[in-house]
């Protein structure tokens, strides 16, 4: 336990970003650095330290990333000693917090893992929510928002945005709809309009079904690979407007980077995203209803061009700095939960 003064101890739930590039993530990455090491050590997760690392509060963002693998047994594995850490943590009076990222894992778990995250659910101290929306008991949730991008990426450049240029990014899963995205494009007319769709495709089938709704049309691009930083920067500088066609939306690292890049998202209607308008404005975040079509697509394009806007989104209530002092202030009230746990 942390003495009085001493910094607190805080093990994310994260791989070290040192032991390789496919660690990283920028969201984490700008998390932990914006943490003032004098208030907080960071330390992260082993295996190997499973019982023997130590830590005040333990901070958790994908646990279902921890709990697979391609072999069943080793799934088995990881997800029993799991159960063992948060054994381990009950009985030492450990605090973990929880950021969630999402309502739930986007593709469904063994049986085994449904079981791991039901115990992980019961032993969170705290919930730190990034919008109101995320329904997590009130007396045990913290508003921590997503902090802007600005730090990581290149800023777009005057006269680099290519007018009817619209961008999908991301990793690219089935929920997130893009197969619907690019059929609803191809019924769009005039070859003033354009569609690049960047990043890593989940599976060999969500290729095809990307490649089929094309149907070689010459004016959507597909780059189904990971994009590195500066070549996304340079799509997204290129784009009029991001679209998410994402059947279902909770939350959005994406529509975050799109934001703090300064271009504008078409977004399916849901609580987050309404309050993702109201936090920057219709003429930022636009909303649609119903069936994504060619229709709504260009219409939702109209909406944005008719828009004022300023040059660039009022990210001020995302910073790092005040984040960080706001989750640190969280670690420590998550420590005297424990306490009283």
């Amino acid at each position: 336990m942390s003495r009085a003064g001493a910094p607190i101890t805080v093990m994310q739930l994260l791989v070290d970003p040192a032991v390789g590039p496919k660690s990283f993530n920028p969201y984490t990455t700008l998390l932990v650095g914006a943490l003032d090491p004098s208030l907080v050590r960071t330390r992260y997760f082993r295996w190997k330290g499973l019982l023997t690392d130590d830590f005040d509060v333990l901070h958790v963002h994908w646990p279902e990333h921890f709990t697979r693998h391609r072999y069943g047994v080793v799934r088995v594995m990881k997800a029993v000693l799991l159960l063992v850490f948060l054994v381990r943590i009950r009985l030492q009076r450990k605090a973990i917090v929880r950021t969630a990222h999402n309502l739930r894992p986007h593709e469904k778990g063994t049986w085994i893992e449904r079981r791991v995250l039901d115990c992980l659910d019961r032993c969170t101290t705290l919930w730190f929510v990034l919008n109101d929306a995320t329904p997590v008991p009130a007396a045990r949730k913290l508003l921590i928002q997503h902090g802007h991008y600005r730090d990581w990426y290149r800023m777009p450049r005057p006269g680099e945005q290519v007018p009817g240029r619209l961008l999908a990014f991301g990793l690219i899963r089935a929920y997130k709809g893009m197969d619907d995205l690019v059929s609803a494009f191809r019924d769009v007319p005039g070859d003033q309009w354009t569609l690049h769709l960047c990043g890593r495709a989940e599976s060999s089938e969500t290729v095809a079904r990307l490649e089929q709704a094309r149907a070689g049309d010459q004016r959507v691009r597909l780059d189904l690979r990971f994009v590195p930083d500066e070549e996304l920067a340079q799509e997204i500088a290129q784009s009029e407007a991001v679209v998410l066609p994402y059947r279902d939306i909770h939350n959005s690292g994406v529509a975050l980077l799109a934001l703090s890049l300064n271009r504008p998202v078409i977004v399916r209607d849901a609580p987050a995203t309404r309050l993702l308008e109201q936090e920057f404005g219709s003429e930022w975040v636009h909303r649609f209803t119903g069936d994504l079509d060619a229709q709504t697509l260009t219409a939702s394009v109209f909406a944005l061009r008719g828009s004022v806007r300023a040059d660039e989104a009022d990210m001020s209530g995302r910073e790092w700095s005040v984040l960080a002092a706001e989750m640190t202030a969280g670690y420590r009230r998550a420590l005297t939960l424990a306490g009283q746990r």
